[in-house]
C-alpha cells in the first residue's frame, strides 16, 4: 500500500472512530434518560435498564456504522481540502477518482460488520426487546418498586408501597398494598414480602405477619383478617401468545417465509450495508468542494443524503411490502440511482462530461 493510500485509509479510520463513540455516546444516554423515566412512573424495573440499553445500541449499530462512515469521509476530505493538502496530490497527477479505492478499502470491513449486525444480531436484539416490553405489559412487577414511593399497578385497581428493601432486594420492610374491586376496598399491611413466580409462571407478591382490611360496599361492613402468610397475584392481565414482528424475525425465517411482508424486511436489511458502502463513495465527490463554502457545507449534504437513502429505502420497503413492486426491484432500483448519481458527480468533478459535451458540438 502506497502512502497515498496508507494516509487516507488512517485519516478516515482515525475520524470514523471518534465519530462513533461520539454518536453512540449520545444514542446511550438519550436511551437512559428515557428508560429512567420508565422506572420513575413504574413501567420498567431497574434491574431491566442496562439489558435494555444493551440490546438497543445492538439494535442501532448499523445505522451508527453506516453514519459514522459517511460523516469519516467527508470530514475527512473536506479538511483535506481546506489544509491545502488535497491540491498537493492533485498536482501530484491525483484525480478524484483516485479516491475510490481507498475509501472502498476503509469502508469495506465496516461495511461488513454492518452486514453482519443488520442480518443477524439485530434482528436477534429487536426480538428480545419485543419479549421483554411484552413481558412488562403482562405483568405489574413489584421489582419496579423502590422505598418509600407509591407504585400504581397497570390498571389502577392496586397500590403498592414498601418502606425499604434488604440488602439482597428480594424481599421488602413495611408492605402496604391498597386494591379496589368492584364490591370492595381492602388495605393491606405487612412486616415483610417478598415476590415469588410459581410454576406455572403467574407472579405473586407474598406478604408476611400483617392484617388485610376489607370494606364491602354493599353492606358496608368492615372485615379484618390477621395472617401469618399471604399472596397477591401480579399479572392482573391475561397472558398473550407471543408475538414477533417482521424486524424480530431472523434472516432465515424470512427468506423461508417468502412473502412479500418478509420480502420488505430483506429489502431494508440488506440496503443497509450497500448504502454504507455506496454513500461512503458519493461522499468524496461531495468532498470537493470551494474553500470558501467551509467544511460544514460537504458534512451537511452528507447528512442529507443518508437521510434521503433511508427514506427511499422506506418507500421501497413499503412498495414491496404492499405487493406494488417485486422484490428484485426493491433491492436494486435504489442502488442503481445512487450508482448512477455516484457516475454523474464523478464526471462533473472530473470534467469529463465537458469534454465529451465540447467534442460532440465541434464534431
Amino acid at each position: 500500500m502506497t502512502i497515498f493510500y496508507k494516509s487516507i485509509v488512517k485519516e478516515y479510520s482515525v475520524t470514523c472512530v471518534v465519530i462513533f463513540f461520539v454518536l453512540l455516546f449520545i444514542v446511550f444516554v438519550t436511551q437512559l434518560a428515557r428508560y429512567l423515566g420508565y422506572v420513575a412512573n413504574g413501567s420498567v424495573p431497574l434491574q431491566s435498564v442496562l439489558l435494555l440499553l444493551s440490546l438497543g445500541t445492538v439494535k442501532n449499530l448499523p445505522v451508527l456504522l453506516s453514519l459514522s462512515i459517511i460523516l469519516a469521509v467527508t470530514i475527512s476530505l473536506s479538511r483535506w481540502y481546506r489544509d491545502s493538502e488535497m491540491v498537493i496530490w492533485i498536482s501530484s497527477g491525483k484525480s478524484i477518482s483516485s479516491w475510490l479505492v481507498p475509501t472502498i478499502v476503509f469502508a469495506a470491513p465496516i461495511v461488513a460488520v454492518i452486514a453482519v449486525l443488520s442480518l443477524y444480531f439485530a434482528p436477534l436484539a429487536e426480538q428480545k426487546l419485543e419479549s421483554i416490553k411484552q413481558a412488562l405489559e403482562v405483568n405489574d412487577d413489584i421489582s419496579a418498586v423502590s422505598p418509600g414511593v407509591f407504585l400504581e399497578s397497570k390498571d389502577g385497581s392496586t397500590v403498592f408501597f414498601v418502606d425499604s428493601l434488604d440488602s439482597s432486594i428480594q424481599s421488602f420492610n413495611g408492605v402496604f398494598i391498597f386494591n379496589r374491586k368492584s364490591n370492595a376496598v381492602s388495605i393491606t399491611s405487612a412486616v415483610r414480602g417478598r415476590q415469588e413466580v410459581s410454576s406455572s409462571g403467574a407472579s405473586y407478591l407474598v406478604v408476611q405477619d400483617g392484617y388485610r382490611y376489607t370494606e364491602f360496599s354493599e353492606s358496608e361492613e368492615l372485615e379484618v383478617t390477621e395472617f401469618e402468610k399471604y399472596g397477591v397475584r401480579m399479572d392482573k392481565f391475561p397472558v398473550k401468545n407471543t408475538h414477533t414482528h417482521l424486524g424480530g424475525k431472523s434472516t432465515d425465517a424470512l427468506i423461508k417465509e417468502g412473502s412479500p411482508q418478509s420480502y420488505s424486511e430483506l429489502v431494508w436489511r440488506i440496503g443497509l450495508p450497500l448504502s454504507a458502502m455506496l454513500l461512503a463513495l458519493i461522499c468524496v465527490p461531495v468532498s470537493f468542494v470551494n474553500n470558501r463554502g467551509g467544511r460544514s457545507y460537504s458534512v451537511a449534504v452528507g447528512v442529507l443524503l443518508f437521510l434521503a437513502y433511508k427514506n427511499l429505502l422506506g418507500i421501497v420497503q413499503t412498495q414491496v411490502y404492499q405487493s406494488s413492486w417485486p422484490v428484485w426491484l426493491g433491492l436494486t432500483l435504489p442502488h442503481l440511482c445512487l450508482l448512477m448519481l455516484l457516475l454523474v458527480l464523478i464526471f462533473l468533478r472530473t470534467g469529463a462530461l465537458s469534454r465529451y459535451a465540447f467534442a460532440w458540438r465541434h464534431a
